[in-house]
């Protein structure tokens, strides 16, 4: 309890709780901000077209785009003229191609309009290529929920080496002799544990509470109506949405996706665990700042090593067969690769058991033969003085 005090009831950790408040019911609130501040850029732009023109091409139109039949009132203004096409407004790039598409697409059909059948036979045959895509069977790869499991990594990533700080600064500042007059070094040691991965779920639990409030928030006040405009307009999402819940719904979130981030979320906090577990093991050797600083370098390179190889080999040959199949089964490598397969390619429930099994028994065993080398090499310089609890 001292140390979950020390960790969350004080200024810095305040701030950042405020911090998270803010940033989270700005994210929701988006559209209501950049509608006060940059108005532009939340509403759509609108396009005046000639009726004629209107009416062949007002189904190819992207939904970023509005209809507007007032041309003093139009963003861009497209008009035909004696030489060509006229496009005045304000037109970004994008717009620019948009348009030009369009123009392209109309004049082809205008002009394919005089013809007579027997050339516009010749011309789609000479023109239009006939291609066959083969047929592809193979699962693919859930970029959404790998993302999702990159935030969670980077996250745990940043409380493993917490524990290990706690440990250093106790060893550097001599409190680490006064402590232990008090509780054992088994208590000491297993507290450590417990301590990194309970601060993690209370912070996970006052950011969850966070997104709770300032979602009830905007439910009451427009039921997220133009945060998902604002989105549909961007293109973010595929289809116009009036409510949170049809978002909700529009995700087709089953059951099975429920419990696959649960067993992807399992491996990843093993993994951790693991990490912590070593890193802790290795700061008992620390005796200074400045060893410490030492030491955490290679260790956030090698879990950017373990990173991007899950990256470069997040293919189904692999990940079926290759280097990343053995990995999944490797612990502190399977935290990564095994959510990467689960994610990817079929995997079987006796590979998953026997991945989640041995990622057990290593942080079990690791734990066992560590306490010993933890009290023996925890005082500064291997001291171990009548006064320290047995």
């Amino acid at each position: 309890m001292f140390s979950l005090k020390r960790r969350l009831n004080n200024p810095v950790s305040m701030m950042l709780f405020v911090f998270s408040f803010v940033l989270v019911g700005a994210i929701l609130f988006a559209d209501v901000i950049l509608l006060f501040f940059a108005p532009s850029v939340v509403n759509p732009k609108t396009i005046y077209m000639e009726a004629r023109m209107l009416d062949a091409l007002v189904e190819y139109l992207p939904h970023n785009i509005q209809i507007e039949f007032d041309k003093s009132r139009a963003d861009i203004i497209v008009e035909m003229t004696e030489q060509g096409y006229l496009v005045t407004g304000t037109v970004g790039i994008n717009e620019k191609q948009m348009i030009n598409q369009l123009i392209q697409g109309y004049h082809q059909f205008r002009v394919m309009e005089t013809m007579p059948d027997y050339m516009i036979s010749v011309i789609d045959e000479v023109l239009n290529a006939n291609i066959v895509w083969p047929k592809n069977d193979e699962v693919q790869p859930n970029h959404l929920g790998f993302m999702v499991i990159t935030s969670i990594y980077f996250m745990l990533l940043s409380f493993s080496t917490a524990v290990a700080n706690e440990v250093i600064n106790e060893k550097t500042s001599n409190a680490i002799e006064i402590i232990l007059t008090s509780v054992s070094h088994r208590h000491h040691y297993y507290s450590k544990m417990l301590i990194g991965w309970l601060t993690i779920f209370s912070q996970i639990m006052i950011h969850g509470l966070n997104l709770i409030i300032w979602l009830m928030v905007r439910i009451a006040f427009d039921q997220g109506r133009g945060l998902l405009e604002m989105l549909f307009s961007w293109g973010w999402i595929s289809r116009r949405l009036m409510t949170i819940g049809e978002f909700i719904s529009s995700l087709n979130i089953h059951t099975s996706h429920i419990v696959l981030m649960i067993m992807c979320s399992l491996f990843l906090m093993l993994g951790i665990l693991l990490v912590q577990l070593f890193m802790v093991l290795v700061s008992v050797h620390i005796n200074s700042i400045e060893e410490a600083a030492a030491i955490q370098g290679p260790f956030y390179l090698g879990m950017l090593v373990v990173y991007y190889m899950a990256i470069f080999l997040n293919t189904s040959d692999q990940l079926n067969q290759g280097i990343g199949y053995i990995l999944s089964f490797v612990p502190v490598f399977s935290m990564l690769f095994m959510p990467s397969r689960l994610l990817a390619v079929q995997v079987y429930s006796s590979e998953l058991w026997l991945s989640m099994m041995i990622a057990c028994f290593t942080l079990i065993a690791a734990m066992f033969f560590g306490e010993k080398h933890y009290q023996s090499n925890l005082l500064k310089g291997g001291g171990k003085g009548s006064y320290v609890k047995k």
